[in-house]
């Protein structure tokens, strides 16, 4: 029997909505193309953990307009195919996560854990 916590922890970050929408387009991407976040993070030269650590949404790890490059030759696609379709209606959200220990495929408690986005709130409009 293993001694981990297996409650979920809820966790509340702010975050760029366009930062947001670029990571889910992404991470999207990434799936559909059978990558995992070790690979892209490979492909795109960085260090390892990268990928993994933006799509955590609680660490610190954003992508630049510098990656944006990187990711679009990296999963062979265009620029523009990284970007949202639609213009960022807000400038700041704030993301409710849940956090919880990953349950191991013999039903024991893992250390990794899975983040779950349960609400997106607007903080502010984006003024035009």
């Amino acid at each position: 029997m293993q001694n981990r916590n297996s409650n979920p922890e809820i966790v509340t970050i702010e975050i760029s909505h366009l930062d947001y929408l670029i990571i889910v387009n992404v991470k999207r991407l990434r799936i559909e193309q059978s990558l995992s976040q070790v690979s892209l993070t490979q492909k795109m030269g960085l260090s390892e953990g990268f990928v993994g650590k933006v799509e955590l949404f609680t660490e610190r790890a954003k992508y630049s307009i510098r990656h944006i490059n990187l990711l679009a030759n990296a999963l062979n696609c265009k620029i523009q195919d990284i970007l949202p379709l639609e213009q960022p209606k807000y400038d700041m959200i704030k993301l409710t996560l849940k956090r919880a220990n990953k349950i191991n495929k013999d039903g024991t408690i893992s250390q990794k854990k899975t983040t779950e986005v349960i609400s997106i709130e607007p903080k502010e409009e984006i003024k035009s």
